[in-house]
C-alpha cells in the first residue's frame, strides 16, 4: 500500500478544489493508495512547522505533494493595500502619505520574500524528515512561475505545470513522465516535458465529497464561503496578459454537465453549500460549449437547489435563452473583464466586439435581471490606453449603470501584471520596457513596480482620482465608481485631451 500526503501551502482562505480533484481521481483510480490532505493555511504561524512534521512521521508518504496557490502578496486592483501604497508613493502631496507609502511598499515586499522563503523551507523540511519521499509541488503559483521556483528547490523534486490528476498517479506508480507537462532539475540541468495531450475530462465522474471529508477534515471549514467547482478546462483565446491557455491548452475539455450538477447537488443537499464559483477560465467561452453550458444550467434549474452562482463570464456569445436560464439557475454576479474602447480590445488581443457584448447586456436585462450584480474587471492604462479610450470606457460604464442601475455595476479597477509567457511579456521586452533577462520572481521594488503596468502620462491622472475617490469613501464597491466620476471630470476639463 503507498500513501501521498498532500500540503497546502499558506495561502488566503480559499476551497482547495484543485487538490481535491486530484485526490478524488487517485482514489478511483488506485482505490489502495493511502491519502491525507493538510491546509497550512487554518494552522496558527507559530505551529504550522510542527504541524508539519508531525503529519509526514504519522504518515510515513511514499509521494508528499505540495500545492503553492499564490506567491505575489501584492496585488494591482482596488482591494489590496498595494495600490493605495503605490499610488500614495508616486502622487500624493502628503508627506505623511509618503512615508506611510514606503513603509507599507516595503512591508509588502518583505512579506512577499518572506512567504517565499517560508514555502521553500516547507519543502526543505519534508526533504530533510522524509528523505525517501517523491516530492512533487503544483499549483497556480508554481503554474505562472515553474522554471524560476523549480530551481529554488530540491533537487529530485518533480514541478507539475497546470493539471496534476494524471500526472500524479503516474508519480505514484513510478511511471515515466515524458508524455506530461513536468519540470525538473537534473544534474543541475533544468529539464522541461510536454504534455503529448491534456487529461479527459469528459470522462470523469461525481466527485466523492465521502472520501474527500475523510482524508480531509478540514474540508467542513471552507463550506460557508463560495465552494469552487469545475466544468471544464482550457482556453481557446489567446488574450495578451493572460495564461489559462497556456497553463490549461487552447482546446477546451469539459465535465459532462450532469457530473458537475451531482457535485452542485451534493454540496448544496448534503453540506449545506450556498455559494458556487464557477472555476473554469471563462465560464461561457467559445459558441461551441453554449449547447452544453445550457444543458447544465437546465439540470441546474430542474434541481430547484438552494443554492447561488457564479463565474469569471464572456457574454458576448450568449442568446436570450442563456442569459433567461442563467438567471433561473441562480446567477449572482455576473464577471467579466470589460473596456468601452474596440481599440483596446483588440490591442489586448480580446478576440469579441464591443457592440456584441453590449448587446448581451440588454439580452441580461431582457432575461429577468433584478438583484444580481454586474461585475466589470477595468485594467485601466492598458497598453494602447489614451484619453478618448478612457473615455470610452467610462461612458461604457454608464450606460450599464442606466441600464442596470448604478448601485448594481462594480467598476473593479486593476492593472495589469506581467506574467511571464504571456504576449504582453514579449511586447514589454521588445519595447525595452523590462530587460530581456529579468527575473520575474525579483525582490527589487523597482522592477516590481514596473510590472504591475501603469505607465505615464494617464498614469499620474488615474492614481490622484483613485486617491481622492478613496478618501470620499471607503466602500471597495464604491471606490471604483468615485474614481471614474473624477477620471472623466478631469479628462473633460483639460490637459489630458489630445
Amino acid at each position: 500500500m503507498k500513501s501521498i500526503l498532500y500540503v497546502r501551502l499558506p495561502c488566503w482562505k480559499i476551497y482547495p478544489g484543485g487538490l481535491i480533484s486530484i485526490a478524488d481521481y487517485v482514489h478511483k483510480h488506485s482505490p489502495a493508495t493511502k491519502q491525507r490532505i493538510i491546509e497550512l493555511s487554518l494552522i496558527p504561524p507559530y505551529r504550522r512547522r510542527a504541524y508539519l512534521k508531525e503529519a509526514i512521521r504519522y504518515s510515513r508518504p511514499d509521494v508528499i505533494a505540495f500545492s503553492w496557490r499564490n506567491i505575489q502578496t501584492f496585488a494591482p486592483n482596488d482591494t489590496t493595500p498595494a495600490l493605495d501604497s503605490l499610488f500614495k508613493f508616486d502622487y500624493s502631496k502628503r508627506l505623511t502619505d509618503k512615508i506611510y507609502s514606503v513603509y507599507a511598499a516595503f512591508r509588502l515586499v518583505s512579506d512577499f520574500i518572506y512567504q517565499l522563503q517560508r514555502n521553500i523551507s516547507y519543502i526543505n523540511l519534508a526533504r530533510k524528515l522524509s528523505p525517501q519521499s517523491r516530492l512533487v509541488v503544483g499549483g497556480t503559483a508554481f503554474s505562472c512561475f515553474p522554471n524560476e521556483l523549480i530551481q529554488r528547490l530540491p533537487e529530485g523534486t518533480i514541478g507539475v505545470d497546470g493539471e496534476g490528476e494524471r500526472a500524479m498517479l503516474k508519480i505514484l506508480e513510478d511511471r515515466a513522465l515524458d508524455d506530461e507537462k513536468v519540470v525538473y532539475v537534473e544534474d543541475g540541468r533544468l529539464v522541461r516535458h510536454s504534455a503529448r495531450e491534456f487529461i479527459k475530462l469528459e470522462e470523469f465522474t461525481p466527485t466523492d465529497f465521502q472520501y474527500i471529508t475523510e482524508i480531509f477534515p478540514e474540508f467542513y471549514q471552507f463550506l460557508d464561503e463560495e465552494v469552487g467547482v469545475q466544468t471544464k478546462r482550457g482556453c481557446p483565446y489567446s488574450c495578451a496578459f493572460c495564461i489559462y491557455n497556456v497553463i490549461e491548452g487552447e482546446k477546451e475539455r469539459g465535465r459532462k454537465p450532469d457530473v458537475v450538477v451531482k457535485d452542485v447537488s451534493t454540496l448544496s443537499k448534503r453540506y449545506g453549500v450556498k455559494k458556487i464559483w464557477f472555476t473554469d477560465s471563462q465560464f461561457i467561452s467559445s459558441k461551441r460549449y453554449l449547447p452544453v453550458m445550457e444543458e447544465l444550467l437546465d439540470r441546474l434549474i430542474k434541481e430547484r437547489l438552494d443554492v447561488t452562482w457564479t463565474g469569471y463570464t464572456r457574454i458576448e456569445n450568449i442568446n436570450y435563452s442563456m442569459a433567461r436560464k442563467m438567471i433561473q439557475s441562480g446567477v449572482s454576479c455576473f464577471d467579466l473583464s470589460f473596456t468601452g474602447s474596440q481599440k483596446l480590445i483588440d490591442d489586448m488581443d480580446l478576440d469579441y466586439k464591443l457592440t456584441e457584448q453590449m448587446e448581451a447586456f440588454k439580452l441580461i436585462k431582457k432575461a429577468g435581471f433584478s438583484n444580481q450584480m454586474v461585475k466589470l474587471y477595468l485594467a485601466l492604462n492598458a497598453p494602447g490606453e489614451t484619453p478618448e479610450t478612457l473615455l470610452e470606457t467610462i461612458r461604457g460604464c454608464r450606460e450599464l449603470y442606466e441600464l442596470f442601475g448604478r448601485e448594481r455595476v462594480y467598476p473593479w479597477i486593476f492593472f495589469l501584471a506581467i506574467q511571464p509567457g504571456t504576449t504582453l511579456e514579449k511586447r514589454m521586452i521588445e519595447k525595452g520596457y523590462l530587460d530581456k533577462d529579468y527575473d520575474p520572481l525579483t525582490y527589487n521594488p523597482l522592477i516590481i513596480k514596473k510590472l504591475l503596468y501603469n505607465p505615464p502620462p494617464l498614469g499620474e491622472l488615474i492614481g490622484k482620482s483613485y486617491l481622492e475617490a478613496l478618501s470620499q469613501t471607503n466602500l471597495s464597491v464604491e471606490v471604483g465608481r468615485k474614481a471614474l466620476d473624477i477620471i472623466e471630470d478631469r479628462l473633460l476639463a483639460s490637459k489630458w485631451r489630445h
